[in-house]
């Protein structure tokens, strides 16, 4: 672990995401208006794109025009465009670059534009950071990915895989310097034992302060199976094997602490002493999985709950440590939402016209060249950070 080279990304990490803060503080303060020019600036940009000229984005000069020009669309009318950009085509849902596809359900894949991806690094990883390093749970620790980075590319160059898996592989110089868990790991394909590869690079380094799930499960999965299997992890960290050199002293300390430890108690701070935060990219109700995490814990340890992002879109971002409350983002998306109550798709609200305490479903136009797309999500408003509603999943 080089110190000095974790220092300097934690200190990127931070900038990046105050100015990502900045950004967000300024935006949600009248977020009409970047609603406003988000689907102007689509409308401009795109308008020579094969979609784009059919549904006549050169006349769309209000929202009024857009809602009138652009119907409601699914993902069976994207599916023979997606195709198309799989194959390496361009211009075809949006001008802007398209290099990645995220899996959305069993079979179906949704297009990741240039900037759609830099939509998810600034405000569902960017953010996350700076919201731990402003509490001071960012050290000189490594960080424990076990974000699902495997990415498979298609002949025509275009890459499928988990968006933020994508993002993290992308950094590989500094890599094996600032993730306890190396890059070929993280990247392995499903004939491996990746849990016990998980396992055992995050046991045998103890200074881990931080750690990035794509949900809070993936790191109650890894506690509960070192829980199960640390005999046989310490005889390898203590002998070594194909993928670690031997380290006795942390083998010994790992028996330490096991031996005397009683299923689903407090062990985290135990096993990495300097482990303050772990940030969580995909959230929906918290269930009582989340509470057992919370007991292996303890009191030391925050969440950062990222915010809503999926292969349609990154839809909130986080304001607050430990709570799931995120607010929407307001130059990220333009969004529309359908009362869950009401039967048709009739009337549309925008996000001016939300009421704290109701539900709705939603609607979105994407950097990555969808629009209005009806996502069949429902967010609940619960509350407003200036004036932008702040949401939490309501299933």
């Amino acid at each position: 672990m080089d110190e000095k080279v974790i220092k300097m990304v934690n200190e990127a990490r931070w900038t990046d995401g105050q100015n990502v803060r900045n950004r967000l503080d300024d935006i949600t303060y009248n977020p009409m208006r970047s609603q406003e020019e988000f689907v102007m600036r689509m409308m401009r940009e795109n308008a020579q794109t094969e979609f784009g000229q059919a549904h006549n984005f050169k006349n769309i000069h209000t929202l009024d025009d857009f809602k009138r020009y652009i119907p409601l669309t699914t993902y069976d009318d994207y599916a023979s465009y997606i195709e198309r950009i799989a194959n390496g085509e361009r211009n075809v849902l949006t001008a802007y670059l398209t290099e990645h596809l995220s899996p959305f359900n069993e079979y179906k894949r949704l297009p990741q534009s240039r900037w759609s991806v830099q939509s998810c690094y600034d405000y569902n990883f960017s953010l996350g950071f700076c919201l731990a390093a402003n509490h001071g749970l960012l050290n000189n620790g490594m960080t424990l990915n076990l974000v699902d980075s495997h990415v498979e590319q298609l002949p025509s160059g275009v890459t499928v895989g988990k968006l933020l898996g994508r993002l993290l592989g992308k950094r590989d110089f500094d890599y094996d310097q600032v993730y306890a868990i190396p890059l070929e790991v993280a990247n392995a394909s499903e004939e491996y034992d990746i849990l016990y590869l998980q396992a055992l690079y995050a046991l045998r380094q103890e200074y881990i302060s931080i750690a990035i799930c794509d949900h809070y499960e993936k790191m109650l999965e890894l506690l509960r199976y070192i829980e199960k299997h640390w005999p046989k992890l310490a005889e390898d960290i203590e002998r070594g094997n194909a993928h670690i050199v031997p380290d006795p002293k942390r083998a010994d300390a790992v028996r330490e602490i096991m031996e005397p430890h009683h299923i689903g108690t407090r062990i985290v701070r135990l096993l990495w002493p300097k482990l303050q935060c772990i940030m969580v990219n995909d959230v929906d109700r918290l269930s009582a999985s989340f509470e057992l995490l919370r007991t292996y814990c303890g009191s030391n340890v925050h969440f950062v709950f990222t915010g809503i992002g999926t292969p349609e879109g990154t839809f909130s971002t986080a304001l607050n440590l430990d709570d799931p409350q995120t607010v929407l983002i307001p130059d990220s998306v333009f969004y529309e939402f359908k009362p869950k109550e009401a039967n048709s798709y009739q009337t549309l609200l925008t996000l001016d016209q939300l009421e704290i305490g109701r539900s709705y479903e939603l609607v979105v136009t994407t950097l990555a060249g969808l629009y209005r797309y009806k996502t069949y999500k429902h967010f609940m408003v619960v509350g407003r950070y200036h004036d932008t509603p702040t949401v939490i999943i309501d299933k």
